[in-house]
Formats: C-alpha cells, structure tokens, sequence
C-alpha cells in the first residue's frame, strides 16, 4: 500500500452558520459529505478535522477507524470526533439516517471540552439509552429545521439550541466515562493532566511551566502530548489562548485592544500578529465572518 505523503487537514464547510453545520442524512445530495463519506465499501480518505464532529445514528451502521482503532457507530448511537484526531470511515450503510453536526472548537464550553478531551478513542461512541431517545433527536431535528428556516436571530437561535445538546450529551459521556475510568495510560494520564492544568491565567506560560507543575521533563512532557494529540504542547497552549480570544470576539463587543489586555497580552499588536499567525486571518476578520 502506498503511503501517504502527509495527513490532509480539512477546514470547515463554508455554509457553516456562525461556527456551526449540520446535516441529516439520508442525503438528497451524495457530495454533500464528500469529505467523510462515499457511496462506495473502500476505505475512504484518512484525515484530521480543524473542528468537533457529532454523528448521531438513528438507523444503520457507520465503522470508524480513530486514532488507529476501529469504532462502529450503530442505530441510536451517537459519536463525538475530536479537532486533529486521524480518522477514517471504512464502510457504512447507504440507508443509515441521523444528523452529522461540525462545530468550531471556541463554541464548545470548558466544561463539555474537559469531558470529551478525557475520552479514548474506544469511548467516542455511546449507546443513547431508551430515556434519552426523544430528548437528543428532537434537539437535533430542531437544530436541522432551523437552519432551513429564514428567521430573525437565526445564528442565536441555532447556538442555543446546540448549547442543550452539547451540555446533555456531555453528561452522557461523563456517566460513560466514570463506568470505565482507569484505561489510560501513562501518556493518556499525563496529556489529560496537562489540558486541565491550561487555565485563562496559565496559557501564556511555557512548556517548562507545566512540565515543573507535574514533576516531569518538559521532553517527556511534549512526548506524551505529541504521542495522545499527535500536536506539541506550545500548541495546545496556543491553541486555549485563540478559542479564548475568539469566544471574546464572538460573544462580546469589545474591541481586539481590550481583548488582547484581558487576555494577558502588553501588547495588543502582538497579539493581532500571533492570532493570524495561528488562525490564518485577522481578529475583526473572524469577527466579521462569524457575524455574518
């Protein structure tokens, strides 16, 4: 088998309203899921996504390969992808129904990120128990409709509604997760430690800083991250700063100079040259897109 020269990393689609996309399928349009899905049995594009994926199975079957484990999504499953993760579909049902959701990182709380972030990639996919069948499939019909819809106050209406699902289905996985605790391993254990440990008031410091904090070497420190996330720690470290700021920019109507000082940054035209740096586009650019 010829190897690949690199891992593709896939941006969101464009019709993303305010960070936010959805599909349902059945799809009227095959192409639609050109990037996750084909009609054909061979194994399709490994790759990364920049953003979260929801994937609720309400008929048929979908098998993963994540993280180079294999992981089916079955009916009335739901399964959570993490920004970065190497994923592939291998095979799936052409009949299956649900909801594929993506959404941009910054719009995830703290709280719901811990949750998943925690998750190995044999923990991603949860059985929705018979209790919470109406409740997760009406909150995603909702979601479907309304992006379908011409309404005042769309993009809030939409992230309200998402903010129920992703607040309850974290809670699943939370319940999930306290019922299989204790497979991590040492990597798995120390990258869990390190991502609780990057705070609003620790995402300026340095590598060296939390790898004193957890009594390790800031080598094996990288080591362990590099190895669970497959990115550096000066990246997941840079990476709070941005969803920070772009939560700022989404949320709040203040400017990038007051954003940057509450941030932490002396100097907010540093800050602005960091942010596109990373992002690939300006403060008031993200701003404008996402308030579009």
């Amino acid at each position: 088998m010829q190897k690949k020269a690199r891992i593709y990393t896939h941006t969101q689609d464009s019709n993303a309203i305010g960070g936010i996309d959805l599909l349902k399928f059945p799809l009227t349009d095959p192409h639609q899921l050109r990037t996750e899905f084909d009609q054909s049995e061979s194994p399709f594009e490994t790759h990364r996504d920049e953003y979260y994926i929801f994937a609720l199975l309400t008929k048929g079957y979908v098998n993963f390969v994540c993280d180079m484990e294999d992981i089916a999504l079955s009916k009335m499953s739901l399964m959570v992808l993490k920004p970065y993760q190497v994923h592939s579909a291998k095979k799936f049902d052409p009949k299956s129904e649900g909801y594929f959701i993506t959404v941009n990182p910054f719009l995830i709380p703290n709280t719901c990120n811990e949750i998943f972030q925690n998750l190995h990639a044999s923990e991603q996919v949860l059985k929705i128990s018979n209790e919470y069948h109406k409740e997760i499939i009406d909150t995603a019909f909702l979601l479907y409709q309304t992006f379908g819809q011409q309404l005042p106050n769309k993009q809030q209406i939409i992230n309200g509604l998402f903010m129920s699902f992703v607040y309850r289905i974290s809670n699943l996985f939370a319940d999930s997760e306290k019922k299989i605790k204790g497979k991590l391993n040492q990597s798995q254990l120390i990258t869990a430690k390190f991502q609780r440990m990057i705070t609003s008031d620790s995402m300026l410091e340095s590598a060296s800083y939390f790898a004193e904090k957890l009594n390790i070497t800031t080598s094996h420190l990288n080591d362990c991250v590099k190895e669970t996330t497959g990115n550096s720690v000066t990246y997941w470290i840079q990476n709070k700063m941005i969803t920070e700021a772009k939560r700022q920019l989404y949320y709040t109507d203040n400017d990038v100079k007051e954003i940057s000082f509450d941030l932490g940054f002396e100097d907010h035209t540093y800050f602005s040259r960091l942010f596109k740096k990373i992002s690939g586009e300006t403060p008031l650019s993200f701003r404008n897109k996402f308030r579009e």
